[in-house]
Formats: structure tokens, sequence, C-alpha cells
């Protein structure tokens, strides 16, 4: 299992961050689909993204999980926990700043990983964090740091995990949007990161499909995690057909 072998689909429609939050609110309000069960949804796809970028096979390989204080963070832990139960090793490398509180869903899904995982490796990133020769380590790295609500420039914490892991060397699957690129724009402020692949969640946020952004983006999957047609419709977006040939799609722009 590769990228080359997942199903294609083109001419795909894109939201903008405001409209992808009225779909979330839609879903978990008018559709009783809790923000648990999209993240559970969310993190199996992220982890069946990772397997295709690892060539089809994640045991013995270690990944490396950068996570921000959000839903994409979360998500990521919980991706890391798939990986986990696949037989790959893992590290939840946490943007915390000092003194700062864990988010109720970041919180419960690391507590799911520490508790599955023989040898739980949850470390938090501060000014004397990893190096990237030890990001080096990883045969891929997850970017769950910001999500399509981040506006701006990342902060300080984000901004050195980013930098480090650019320049590992390492292939980077970014979840939902590469960190640091403008979800609407596609532009970048400071630094960013320069994914091997996106696996993009529910639909490709506007940014993803602007030229600015190629170069931050690679290769674009699309991740069915079960929100309904129906979320789409009441904003006027038909996504009935995109998931006909498979829940996890690469995306041609």
């Amino acid at each position: 299992m590769t990228l080359e072998n997942l199903p294609v689909v083109r001419d795909v429609p894109s939201v903008t961050a405001a409209q992808m939050a009225e779909v979330d609110r839609r879903t978990i309000h008018n559709f009783a689909i809790g923000v648990d069960l999209l993240m559970e949804n969310a993190a199996h796809q992220i982890a069946r993204a990772a397997r295709h970028v690892l060539g089809g096979r994640v045991a013995g390989k270690w990944v490396f999980g950068l996570v921000g204080a959000g839903n994409n963070g979360a998500d990521t832990v919980g991706a890391l926990r798939h990986l986990e139960n696949w037989g790959a090793t893992s590290q939840a490398i946490v943007a915390r700043s000092p003194g700062e509180r864990l988010r109720e869903p970041l919180e419960s899904q690391l507590t799911r990983l520490i508790r599955v995982t023989a040898f739980p490796d949850v470390v938090t990133w501060d000014d004397g964090g990893p190096e990237p020769r030890e990001f080096g380590r990883s045969l891929l790295i997850l970017d769950g740091l910001l999500g399509y609500g981040a506006r701006g420039a990342p902060r300080r914490t984000e901004a050195q995990e980013i930098v480090a892991a650019n320049e590992s060397g390492a292939p980077i699957l970014a979840v939902d949007i590469p960190s640091g690129v403008d979800p609407d724009t596609g532009a970048t402020s400071g630094v960013a990161i320069r994914a091997t692949a996106t696996v993009t969640l529910g639909l490709p946020k506007a940014g993803l499909m602007a030229p600015a952004a190629r170069e931050f983006v690679g290769e674009l999957l699309l991740a069915d995690i079960g929100i309904p047609v129906r979320a789409f419709h009441a904003i006027g977006v038909n996504t009935s057909e995109l998931f006909v040939d498979g829940d996890l799609v690469r995306v041609v722009r």
C-alpha cells in the first residue's frame, strides 16, 4: 500500500475555515455526531494515511507526533495510538507553554495513548526540546500542531518544532493542514511545515488548493471522517460522490 494505490478524485470542492466550522457545528448539534466520535474517525484515517506514506507497513517503525493544544493535536495522539497497535513505536511531543492547561479532548487522547502503550513516550516541548537530529530517528513525523482555526504566525514553541521537523530530513504527514499555512489563502506568516503529504479531513480547506501552498502541502489526501453529506449540503457544497471509490482518496489538483 502506497499513496499511488489510493483512489484518485478530481474537481474536489473546498471550504473556508468559517464554512468548515459551521459544518462541524451542524454535525455535532444537528446530527448528534459528537466530537469524540469525529476525533476517533479522524485518528484512524490519519493512521491509515501514515501507513500508506510508510509504504504499507508500520511495524518496527518510529513515528513522532507534533501535538498542538487543539483538536488537530488530539487527532494526532489518537493516530499514534492506532499506529502503536499496528506495531509502530511512537513519541508524542506536546507543544505546551509552562503553566498551560491541556484541553479536555487532548488530555483524554493522551490518557488513552498512555494506557494502551507498553512504554508510553509523551514529552513536552520546551526551549531545550529535541534537536533536529533526534527527529531524524523518525521514519515519519505527524504534524498536528495547528488546525484550520489558527491564524497568524506560529507562536515560539510551535515555530521551534516546525523548524526542527523541517530540518530533520524525515517525511512529514500534515494533519488537515500544514502548520503555519493559512487555511483560507494558503499564505504563510513566518515558518510553516513542508509536508511530504497532507491528509485533510472532510473536505480540503481552501488554502490547500492555492498555488502558494503547493510546496508546503505535498501530496494531498482526503479522508472521510463521518461528516454527513447533509451537513455539507447545508452550506451549498455537494460531497455525495467524493468517497464512492474509497474513504481515503488522493486529490489531483
